[in-house]
């Protein structure tokens, strides 16, 4: 099933993981007040912070950091043939469904209806077998993305306290939660931050330019 699609279903995990499922945020997306000193703020009634607020996008770390995108291509390889054996089902049952839409007002009731018992029986096979593939590719992923996860973080933390970063947002769930107004492309550190996660682990290989149409 679709499931399956694990660099997909990854960013599920991406806030470990929760990872995966963040919506990309806009090219704007909004921090008001992004790059405010903490003087600014104080005098319109803040908490008097010093520093500025920036946001991120944690959906590029997926082909973004290259020791994520290692360990994601490795186990997209593993479950490869458990994604060919579900579709293969899957095309087997649907092949039986066309048989009964198209044939079954030609063959005797006793004839279709084991037709129909067939395909039941098809049906519930597939689902507890992608509900049984779904959930260890959930386990394998976070197997594989939280060591990376707790990099990250304590990079980040790191990465936020040289540059005077307060806050960091969280592009794509700030957007969608509507707390995100307007924020200046200058406030977006998600490019700067997974450079600086490469230099300090080189691990993983550096994904393939894209090619210039």
């Amino acid at each position: 099933m679709k499931k399956l699609l694990i660099a997909a279903a990854i960013c599920a995990m991406m806030a470990v993981a929760a990872f995966a499922q963040t919506p990309t945020p806009p090219t704007r997306p909004s921090t008001a007040g992004a790059g405010q000193s903490g003087a600014a703020q104080t005098q319109g009634g803040g908490t008097g912070a010093e520093g500025k607020v920036a946001y991120i996008n944690t959906a590029a770390f997926r082909q973004g950091i290259n020791d994520l995108k290692a360990k994601l291509d490795v186990l997209n390889g593993e479950f490869e043939p458990k994604k060919k054996e579900i579709q293969a089902l899957e095309e087997e049952l649907n092949n039986l469904k066309n048989k009964i839409q198209t044939q079954g007002s030609t063959v005797s009731p006793q004839v279709r209806n084991q037709w129909v018992e067939e395909a039941t029986e098809k049906e519930k096979g597939l689902k507890r077998k992608a509900e049984d593939y779904d959930a260890l590719g959930q386990k394998r992923l976070a197997e594989v993305s939280q060591p990376v996860y707790e990099k990250v973080g304590k990079l980040l933390e790191q990465y936020c306290q040289q540059r005077g970063i307060v806050l960091v947002l969280e592009g794509g769930a700030a957007q969608q939660a509507g707390v995100l107004i307007y924020a200046s492309p200058a406030t977006d550190i998600t490019e700067d931050f997974v450079k600086e996660y490469n230099k300090a682990n080189p691990g993983g290989a550096a994904p393939a330019a894209a090619k210039k149409p």
